[in-house]
């Protein structure tokens, strides 16, 4: 399982695809999936592995992290960049938490995908659960 953090512009509002035919629903898929092709190029796409990131989230708190605590790594949302400096602070806990190379890893590209929001304005970071 994984969760995918992308830095994108907030979308217009929730669509349902529910009603969508097979052939828009796999067109919207092709389209995220180019989309989040070229964000991962340009260092704006984070795929993470669950079985990776709980571990040490329960480590540095778990649920009473006050913006990482909230992530439902089995659904879908968005942070607006008004959730960066707490969610900065929840990576500084990350950071004391983390015990081995990868977990230290883990916590460094993090640290570069919230440095990219910062240079990029007007984006939100959308997060898709599995």
């Amino acid at each position: 399982m994984g969760l995918l953090m992308v830095l994108r512009p907030p979308l217009p509002g929730p669509k349902s695809l529910r009603r969508a035919t097979r052939t828009q629903r796999r067109e919207r898929h092709r389209a995220d999936a180019e989309e989040w092709a070229t964000a991962e190029e340009r260092g704006l796409l984070l795929d993470v592995s669950v079985e990776e990131l709980l571990p040490l989230m329960n480590a540095a708190g778990g649920n009473r992290l006050p913006t990482l605590g909230q992530l439902d790594p089995w659904s879908d949302g968005v942070l607006s960049r008004e959730d960066l400096p707490q969610l900065d602070a929840d990576v500084d806990r990350l950071e004391a938490a983390a015990g081995n190379d990868v977990e230290r890893g883990l916590v460094a590209v993090l640290r570069a995908l919230l440095a990219r929001w910062r240079d990029e304005p007007g984006l939100a970071l959308h997060w898709y659960g599995d």
